[in-house]
This record gives structure tokens, C-alpha cells and sequence, in this order.
């Protein structure tokens, strides 16, 4: 399969192309910098610019869209959310006028609203573990800019009937972060988050079955490792991290996450396999 990857040259864009290569597929890397990973094809382009990401969209039979800006405080507000808006309309737009029938998007748990740092008022989970059922409330440009990435995702489905998945992941962790998670005992928690992640490596494997799995219309799906990034237990840290959660996090004993991904086990037939839980350091 002929496959472009946006974002290719990025933090998880060279373990997506990494892991596509090694299931055979033809790869393009669209990107503003040159990928240092494997690539049968390079093109450096904006995906602000539609002529270009058109261009490159050539001959292709599917897009894994990971190119935009990563997280909220990085670009100012406006900026965020303008790249991440627009350049997810002219992929898709483009994947439309080249006769692309599936397009993969990474979107964030940051739609839910609680983004460490980036939320001002307090809002209660309506349960946990969170499936793809619970209701979405961002409150940075990044998490808003995800809502908007899904919309137009789930709008190219109905207009033209072209396949889209949108990833929901959390905080992605490289092999490194992994290890220093390991050493330090995981994360410090400060303030009411939802404490997950996922290991670059699965999440890139995730995006190539969502690819090639026999899918049909749009589909949203939460992945992650499915354990928190914290050592103690979910059920008695969040609560007393926000009080007003009261039992609702009770289900999450041991180190259970406050996310479910079992939709995307079923769906993807996949599962993640790297633990800072697990690894010998």
C-alpha cells in the first residue's frame, strides 16, 4: 500500500514510518524539515498549503495525518489553532480530490478538557474509566483544535464516504522518556489529570492498523498503554486531587488507567506492549 505519513520527520512521525516500512508498505514523508528515517519518497511542503499537500497526495492510496502543532503553549493560541484547523482540512480536501479513500488522524485526549496546564475550571469526569461515549469539553486551543480535527474528519465521511479514524492518545513517550519514567518510579502528580501515556512505538503500530484493518465509514477510538503513568493507584489519587470526583474513580485500583482503550483493541486488533512499569532499570 501506498501510504503518505504528514508529519513523518516528527517525535512519533519517524516510529510511524519506522513500522509502515517494516509491514512493506511504499512510504512519503510530507514535512517541513527532511525525515531522517526510512522513506521510499520525501516531500517538504505546509500543510497550510493545499497545492502542495495535493501534490504530494499523488498516486497515494491512504494518509496517516500526524502533522500539526503537538500541544498548547508552544505557538500562540491563534497559531495552534489555525495550523491544526486548517492543515487538517486540506488534508483531507486533498485525499478527497485524489481519490484517497481512508484518511488516519491523531487526535488527543485534550479534547476532554484536562490537559496538564491547560485548564482553568474545574470539571468532573461523568465516570471513569472515560470510553469514547464521554462527552468532550477542551479548554486550550490545542484540545479545541482536536474537536475541530475530528469534525472534519467525520464531515469528508458523510460528504464524499471516505474512511476516517481518529486516534485519541495521550501524552506520547519515547523509548527514552520510558526509561527516565522507570528510573524516577513514574510521574509526580500536582494537580487533577488523567495521568496516561503511550509508548511511541505502540502508538505508531496503532496507526498502521488503523490503515489496514477492513474499516468502513468513521470511527474514534482512545488508545494508550491502559495503566497510569503514576505509581499510586488512581482510586485514591484522584480523589484527592479533586474532591468533587468523589467514588467515581473507584474502579481504577492497582494501576489501572483512567482511560479505557479497549474500542481500539477490538477494532484495531491491537495492543500495546511497552510499560515503565515493566522495564528493568
Amino acid at each position: 500500500m501506498k501510504i503518505v505519513v504528514t508529519g513523518g520527520a516528527g517525535k512519533l512521525g519517524h516510529w510511524v514510518v519506522r513500522d509502515l516500512a517494516l509491514a512493506l508498505h511504499s512510504v512519503t514523508v510530507f514535512d517541513k524539515v527532511r525525515s531522517t528515517e526510512r522513506a521510499d519518497r520525501i516531500v517538504i511542503g505546509d500543510i497550510e498549503n493545499l497545492s502542495e499537500v495535493s501534490d504530494a497526495f499523488d498516486g497515494a492510496d491512504a494518509v496517516i495525518h500526524l502533522a500539526g502543532i503537538p500541544t498548547h503553549g508552544v505557538f500562540a493560541d491563534d497559531v495552534t489553532f489555525r495550523i491544526n484547523a486548517m492543515g487538517t482540512f486540506n488534508v483531507h480536501e486533498a485525499a478527497r480530490k485524489r481519490g484517497i479513500g481512508r484518511v488516519v488522524s491523531l487526535s488527543s485526549e485534550a479534547v476532554l478538557g484536562w490537559a496538564p496546564g491547560s485548564w482553568e475550571r474545574e470539571h468532573v469526569p461523568a465516570y471513569l474509566p472515560i470510553d469514547e461515549n464521554h462527552p468532550c469539553a477542551p479548554q486550550d486551543c490545542y484540545g479545541l483544535s482536536k474537536q475541530v480535527v475530528e469534525d472534519i474528519a467525520r464531515s469528508f465521511t458523510a460528504k464524499c464516504g471516505m474512511e476516517t479514524v481518529l486516534i485519541r492518545a495521550p501524552w506520547v513517550v519515547s523509548p527514552e522518556e520510558l526509561e527516565q519514567l522507570a528510573k524516577s518510579g513514574g510521574r509526580t502528580p500536582s494537580r487533577f489529570a488523567l495521568y496516561h501515556y503511550i509508548d511511541a512505538r505502540d502508538l505508531a503500530q496503532a496507526c498502521r492498523l488503523a490503515v489496514e484493518r477492513p474499516l468502513h465509514g468513521t470511527h474514534t477510538v482512545y488508545v494508550g498503554s491502559g495503566e497510569s503513568s503514576v505509581a499510586e493507584p488512581l482510586s485514591s489519587l484522584l480523589p484527592r486531587l479533586m474532591p468533587s470526583i468523589g467514588d467515581k474513580a473507584q474502579a481504577l485500583q492497582d494501576r489501572r488507567a483512567a482511560v479505557s482503550i479497549e474500542k481500539a483493541k477490538r477494532l484495531l486488533d491491537w495492543e500495546p506492549r511497552h510499560s515503565w512499569r515493566n522495564l528493568s532499570v
